[in-house]
């Protein structure tokens, strides 16, 4: 099968299964919409292609399990640019345990930063603060790379080198956040420099996917009644879970998002079948 990317590798049958037991199917229910997609085949076929033919065989199964297996897709949909991205990796943090900070302008020994986000907790060892940096792609097959790895640890560096001058507070770790996989290099170097890096698939069974995963923290955007106006003004608000509709009524959700009832009832109808 041919990639995203451009590079071709064996389809691996176990990889959908997989996936499907992720959204929510059972061992046996995963296994029979695998076949079923299966027979579509051919040589040559895109992952595009394979992702269409599992997700149509999905929603004749179980269709709230189709809508978790668009989860890839719904976070590209949180662009074309990275603010949106950026205030839902904000409030994974917070459904964490951290306080979450965004696009703070944070004054480094060389110059002023604008951070991502800054993260902070308090734990038994007091409080730690943590500098995220968030690298959105909006189409598949883009890694994050070497050269992003180095400015994120330049990046904390200066700042750090800042708070020894009086300028800024300390920082006690890196993390780069991506919604797409990430190359050799960014892994090696990150490693090396102990940057936390959350990637797609990345740490393996502990990559960004996982994360949203084990708390439902689904984007707003794996949705199909949400259009990118509909997004924007949840945005704007910062909500950007789905968990964040189900939390609110539609008179709360109008008051903060300034939708209109109808696109409201749509939206939270259709996260409804979600479960939480």
């Amino acid at each position: 099968m041919k990639k995203a990317s451009g590079e071709t590798e064996q389809y691996d049958p176990n990889k959908v299964i997989r996936s499907c037991v992720n959204a929510g199917l059972s061992e046996g229910e995963a296994r029979r919409v695998e076949e079923e997609a299966r027979r579509s085949l051919y040589g040559g076929i895109t992952t595009k292609e394979i992702y269409a033919h599992v997700r149509s065989a999905l929603e004749r199964v179980k269709r709230e399990a189709s809508i978790r297996y668009g989860l890839k897709k719904a976070i590209m949909r949180l662009g074309p640019a990275g603010f949106t991205f950026e205030t839902y990796i904000a409030e994974i943090l917070k459904n964490c345990g951290y306080v979450a900070q965004l696009r703070r302008k944070i004054r480094g020994a060389c110059v002023t930063h604008e951070i991502d986000i800054v993260a902070e907790q308090t734990a038994d060892n007091g409080l730690t603060r943590t500098l995220v940096e968030c690298k959105y792609h909006n189409a598949p097959g883009i890694f994050t790379g070497l050269k992003e790895a180095l400015y994120t640890y330049a990046r904390f560096l200066d700042l750090n080198e800042g708070n020894k001058l009086g300028l800024c507070e300390s920082f006690d770790h890196v993390w780069l956040v991506s919604n797409t996989k990430c190359s050799e290099d960014a892994q090696t170097y990150c490693n090396c420099r102990k940057i936390r890096l959350i990637a797609w698939n990345y740490p393996p069974n502990n990559g960004l996917e996982r994360m949203i995963e084990a708390k439902n923290l689904y984007p707003l955007t794996i949705l199909e009644s949400v259009s990118p106006r509909t997004l924007m003004q949840f945005a704007r608000a910062e909500l950007v879970l789905v968990s964040d509709v189900k939390a609110f009524s539609t008179y709360e959700l109008r008051k903060r998002t300034r939708l209109s009832r109808h696109v409201l009832d749509k939206v939270k109808e259709e996260a409804a079948r979600i479960g939480s």
